[in-house]
């Protein structure tokens, strides 16, 4: 598993949904028959880079929706949700994500559960041809996340038994999901869609088509009435939207007495509406949780390691970093108007390690150290917030922020 997520770049994005879960807007529309435009379906037709010749369709039930007037995925969702909430499978492990993850402007549903490396996911998809689609469950899976730069999930399976590790890779078009690439490490051996093929050749292709910004898949809202309302946009204000996130957030504290968690709340895309960030709050590494409003709350990912996020208003760059004993990692970004973040670049060096020779990165590829500190000098110019420790996370803060009434962030200078 870390030989894995080594490989990963810890980020996220997310197209949110439409305003109150009832009409559309660039990040997500209510109604399916409203669609995507051809800007999004010309850069989702075909990636050169991707080989999709390898591909095991998944099964599931459609539903044409087609003579249904005023399709509201929102309230197809929110069916579903109910409907799972009385089944057998349904226990505290439960959590579910509403995310748009084949461009179309129409969200998915996504529902885990199970421990960590037994976890089962349920995907349903509202189609712009108005078909509803259930897929059959994929079972015996460890963490899920979501690469935008292809639109590709990610789910991590492993047999213990014959110390395997495999990652599956999935992509959702036109009504269809399957699984279109597959890598497999079993004691040392590499393969790449059943084929064996050279460590690496397999970083290279495993690079390449999970770079860029991920995204966790099916934790966002727990099944409370409060999360349910904030994900499918049954909540009256963005306030109230994002106090049931924390209130999320304080019902996990009272379980676990290691966790602490703080937010802060600015708008970092000129909306004039706040993004809320969130400190996780774990003793160590504490990541920071991003969300926005559009009507519902849209969770957008987490990043970092330092408890806050580095914004940067002359830029309009976001910063996060992560630190590890022998190395420093991280990455600069900017959010758009369609609620996806766009990382800048990304960059690693090892001049914290006791190795004489230091290693710096820029985008995954080795630079001097010269450039390497000009770059970053370049992107940390002139006054910084640090999101996300502004305000603490307890009843009297919440029932605040309902109010409209919060300590916002302070500028620092960098």
């Amino acid at each position: 598993m870390k030989k894995y997520l080594a490989l990963l770049c810890t980020a996220a994005l997310l197209c949110g949904c439409s305003n109150n879960g009832k009409s559309s807007s660039t990040a997500g529309n209510t109604s399916a028959d409203q669609g995507t435009n051809a800007a999004v379906q010309e850069t989702t037709a075909y990636d050169p880079y991707f080989d999709i010749s390898y591909e095991h369709p998944i099964t599931g039930t459609d539903t044409d929706m087609s003579e249904v007037a005023n399709v509201d995925w929102s309230l197809i969702y929110r069916d579903a949700i109910e409907d799972f909430k009385k089944s057998d499978k349904f226990d505290e492990t439960a959590r579910f994500t509403v995310y748009d993850i084949n461009e179309d402007r129409i969200p998915e549903l996504i529902i885990s559960y199970g421990t960590e490396d037994d976890t089962t996911y349920l995907i349903k998809s509202l189609s712009d041809q108005n078909v509803y689609t259930e897929f059959e469950p994929i079972s015996d899976g460890g963490q899920m996340y979501f690469s935008m730069n292809r639109n590709l999930l990610a789910i991590f399976f492993f047999n213990y038994e014959t110390n395997s590790q495999i990652v599956q890779l999935y992509r959702l078009k036109n009504s269809k999901l399957a699984n279109v690439y597959t890598f497999e490490i079993t004691d040392n051996v590499y393969k790449m869609n059943g084929q064996e093929c050279t460590e690496e050749e397999y970083n290279d292709e495993y690079t390449l088509l999970l770079s860029g910004v991920i995204k966790d898949m099916g934790t966002d809202f727990g099944f409370d009435d409060d999360s349910i309302d904030a994900a499918l946009g049954n909540k009256a204000s963005m306030e109230e939207g994002y106090a049931a996130v924390l209130s999320d957030y304080l019902s996990q504290m009272q379980y676990n007495q290691n966790m602490k968690s703080t937010y802060s709340l600015m708008d970092v895309n000129g909306d004039e509406v706040p993004e809320l960030f969130v400190s996780v709050g774990i003793a160590f590494a504490p990541s920071v949780s991003v969300y926005s409003w559009n009507g519902c709350v849209v969770p957008v990912g987490s990043f970092g390691s330092d408890g806050t996020i580095g914004y940067f208003p002359e830029s309009g760059e976001l910063w996060g970093e992560y630190h590890a004993p022998s190395y420093t990692a991280g990455s600069f970004y900017k959010f758009n108007d369609v609620f996806q973040f766009e990382e800048i670049f990304n960059y690693g060096d090892t001049e914290v390690s006791d190795n004489e020779e230091k290693i710096y990165n820029i985008n995954a590829e080795a630079t001097s150290k010269d450039e390497y500190h000009k770059m970053l000098d370049d992107h940390t110019k002139g006054d910084v917030y640090q999101l996300g420790a502004d305000n603490d996370v307890n009843a009297e803060n919440i029932k605040l922020l309902i109010e409209g009434k919060y300590t916002a962030p302070s500028v620092k200078a960098s």
